[in-house]
């Protein structure tokens, strides 16, 4: 028995020596996988805040890299402060390296490091844990053409217009974005043209954005081609990753551009040859109908606004009641209006007509009417339809046309993409011969994915709405986050 009791105490004896020497490594590899798992978090946590740092950074670059930087390192400080998850030190603020691709578009890296204390890797002589991580956002440039309405129904709203307009402009790169600035009311102006080199002046287009005035109607369509026409003059090897054109109005488009026969002589400002019955190169004004309860710009019955110059601010070519319209006036309208108003000759085929342009290749006319569009009456036959409402049906039909056009447009280095923002209950009244509103109009010039006539092999654009002008700073901002999601 007493050997028994020896060989059980040696046995004893030799598991605690098994015990001593397997319970280091134990503890080694517990205390291991503990600071590991605990690293991990701090990798974890960090990998977040140098990606939400750099993606803040590249959404805020401008030509001074120092909006950026501080943007940066107040979206990291929010994602990781200090003392963090046990973190002893760290590199804050982190590092930020601004770079330039072969393509022009801006490449920020943003770079941190973490050391926290450790708890059982003491016992390895391992008293701290190292971690590092760094993210990387790329954002492409942009050339955009912004479409600015100026007509008189925004006269009230006009200074919130101007000051969220030159806010939204304020957002962009000025030293490798570009942006065109085109106004439009009755006629069309190009009030900064978009350069072939990189970059815009901000100066310029705010005081262009402050000087405008808001009077006349909605030309939209010609907006809509000057617009393009600046997108396709860039040469095509020079042109940036995202080609854009932002259209903001109150309203539903209602003059359109053409070749017009009336009496002579005409004002000065108002183009004109040496034609027979001297065709004016001139835009047709209407009101929107019928009368919207509060709202002072539409009409009960039909009302023919003139013949205006396309590219000046509102010179009257022909008014609606000017006796050189002649034989060549559109006749009595059908009892729809208290008067006879003025709509000169536009002969067959029935087509607008835009006479300036910088960019080879862009077409000069367009038919007023496509299947399926807003129906035109041409009782003259072979002349323009003698009621004013198939005016106003032409421009909205031409509106959608152009912008099929420019979605459709494959001579560029990329397609092009089209956002409106539209301001004001008007747009979600149902006006013309279709009663319909003017959001669902700006929904298909955007080819917004909820519009019914949705185009899937274009470019999807979307359409931005503000009810009230206190609402257009917030709506723009939007607009340019869409444009900064994509540029990414």
């Amino acid at each position: 028995m007493t050997i028994e009791r020896v060989d059980d105490a040696r046995e004893k004896g030799i598991a605690l020596v098994y015990v001593g020497i397997f319970l280091v490594p134990i503890l080694l590899c517990t205390g291991l996988a503990i600071d590991l798992g605990r690293g991990y978090l701090v990798r974890v946590a960090l990998a977040k805040a140098v990606d939400a740092a750099a993606l803040a950074a590249a959404r805020n670059i401008t030509a001074d890299s120092a909006t950026a930087t501080a943007v940066a390192n107040n979206i990291f400080n929010a994602n990781f402060p200090p003392g963090f998850l046990g973190v002893s030190s760290l590199r804050n603020p982190p590092g930020l390296k601004f770079d330039i691709g072969s393509d022009g578009s801006h490449i920020i890296t943003v770079s941190s490091t973490a050391t926290l204390p450790t708890t059982f890797m003491r016992m390895a002589k391992f008293d701290t844990l190292t971690v590092s991580a760094d993210a990387t956002a790329t954002r492409r440039l942009v050339d955009m053409s912004f479409v600015i309405d100026r007509s008189g129904s925004l006269l009230g709203a006009f200074p919130a217009v101007q000051a969220a307009a030159m806010e939204f402009v304020g957002k962009f790169d000025p030293e490798a974005d570009r942006i065109a600035l085109i106004t439009f009311s009755s006629g069309t102006t190009l009030a900064e043209p978009m350069g072939s080199a990189r970059g815009f002046v901000p100066a310029q287009i705010d005081a262009d954005i402050a000087a405008t005035k808001a009077n006349g109607e909605t030309a939209t369509a010609e907006a809509l081609y000057e617009a393009w026409d600046q997108l396709r003059a860039v040469p095509y090897g020079s042109q940036s990753g995202l080609r854009i054109v932002v259209l903001f109005t109150d309203g539903t488009p209602n003059s359109f551009p053409g070749k017009f026969q009336v009496m002579s002589p005409v004002p000065s400002g108002c183009s004109t040859s040496l034609w027979p019955r001297n065709p004016v190169f001139g835009t047709i004004g209407t009101s929107d109908y019928p009368k919207v309860p509060g709202n002072s710009s539409t009409t009960q019955y039909p009302d023919d606004k003139g013949l205006f110059d396309t590219y000046a601010t509102g010179v009257t070519c022909v008014s609606p009641t000017d006796n050189r319209c002649g034989a060549y006036h559109s006749g009595v309208n059908g009892g729809l209006h208290k008067q006879n108003p003025c709509i000169p000759y536009l002969p067959n085929p029935l087509q607008s007509y835009h006479a300036s342009h910088v960019s080879s290749g862009i077409p000069t006319s367009f038919p007023l009417w496509l299947p399926g569009q807003r129906s035109l009456d041409d009782p003259l036959s072979g002349g323009y339809p003698n009621n004013w409402w198939s005016a106003n049906n032409a421009a909205r039909n031409l509106a959608e046309t152009i912008a099929n056009a420019i979605r459709s447009d494959t001579d560029g280095l990329n397609r092009i993409r089209i956002y409106t923002l539209g301001l004001g209950d008007l747009l979600l009244a149902g006006t013309g011969s279709r009663l319909e509103t003017g959001a669902s109009i700006l929904k298909r010039i955007a080819n917004d994915p909820t519009s019914p006539d949705h185009n899937p092999d274009q470019l999807d654009g979307q359409f931005f709405y503000a009810d009230k002008p206190d609402q257009l700073s917030l709506a723009f901002s939007k607009v340019h986050d869409e444009i900064f999601r994509l540029s990414q």
